[in-house]
């Protein structure tokens, strides 16, 4: 089960923190899911995350403007899952957001220089595994206002 919009506890938010591997899911003009590895960084309770303006999966953000995520930790069984709207989107010529998580990553500035749209996307729903103590990975914190 997938918690419903909450405050993000203070481990989840430490976990979220960090810089980690994530998997965002879209909708195909088919109905199909479809998954890539990407970068992202929290911003209080919304995830920022940025594409190439030639990715595939903009078309379907487009269309379909709920995506999830699941961030891992090194142990794959560690994991924080969030689903929610992207309530915003805008063309990042210069590539801002690319070269603040590319630095975020590796330490360097992105090295190709192709431009991109970047997206915010409010956690509405998240659930964890291994994140929180063995008996609160699926309990629910206070309603944030």
């Amino acid at each position: 089960m997938i918690e419903p919009a909450r405050k993000l506890p203070e481990e989840v938010r430490h976990f979220l923190e960090h810089p980690r591997v994530a998997v965002l899911a879209t909708v195909r003009r088919d109905g199909t899911p479809a998954s890539t590895a990407c970068w992202y960084e929290l911003q209080d309770s919304r995830v920022l995350i940025t594409m190439y303006a030639t990715a595939r999966r903009l078309p379907n953000i487009r269309r379909t403007p709920h995506v999830a995520m699941t961030i891992l930790g090194e142990d794959p069984y560690q994991h924080v899952s969030i689903s929610g709207p992207v309530i915003e989107m805008w063309d990042d010529p210069e590539l801002e957001v690319m070269d603040r998580l590319s630095m975020r990553y590796t330490g360097e500035p992105w090295p190709e220089r192709e431009g991109c749209v970047s997206a915010l996307v409010e956690i509405e729903r998240w659930h964890t595994y291994g994140v929180l103590s063995e008996s609160s990975d699926y309990s629910s914190a206070e309603k944030s206002q």
